[in-house]
């Protein structure tokens, strides 16, 4: 009997750490498919700005833009590395997280996103964060 032929999503999420908890397991391997596409770009910025989101030019912990990259099809996912948004890279983790909750329920409220990266963030092990820790980059871009 041959063996089972494996889907691409399913090579993609072999090495995925598990928790135990089907939901917040189902959600990680979510966003590990997205961070494994060549569609999703990963940017740290030290001063990370949005003046059409915000006039008074304040800064943001983290910004997400679709429509991104040459064909206008990419996920471009930019976090603030400045100390005084993030201390250390742990906490750029959870504003990751954040963003990828706008993939994932790209139709729920801000409100609902917030409360969905609290739980994730409960209930997701170290071992799972420290895998997501592992899709950030670790220079900085200058524009």
């Amino acid at each position: 009997m041959p063996p089972p032929v494996q889907t691409q999503r399913e090579r993609f999420l072999r090495d995925v750490p598990r928790s135990g908890d089907a939901l917040v397991d189902w959600i990680l391997k979510q966003f590990v498919f997205f961070l494994r596409k060549e569609t999703v770009r990963l940017k740290r910025k030290k001063r990370l700005i949005d003046k059409d989101i915000d006039p008074h030019r304040r800064a943001l912990m983290g910004l997400i833009s679709f429509d991104a990259g040459p064909s206008g099809e990419g996920i471009e996912i930019t976090i603030n590395s400045a100390k005084s948004m993030h201390c250390n890279r742990d906490e750029e983790v959870e504003t990751l997280i954040h963003e990828l909750c706008h993939i994932v329920f790209w139709k729920t409220w801000e409100h609902f996103i917030d409360q969905i990266e609290r739980i994730l963030i409960k209930r997701l092990t170290v071992e799972q964060k420290t895998y997501l820790k592992s899709f950030l980059p670790r220079h900085e871009v200058k524009s």
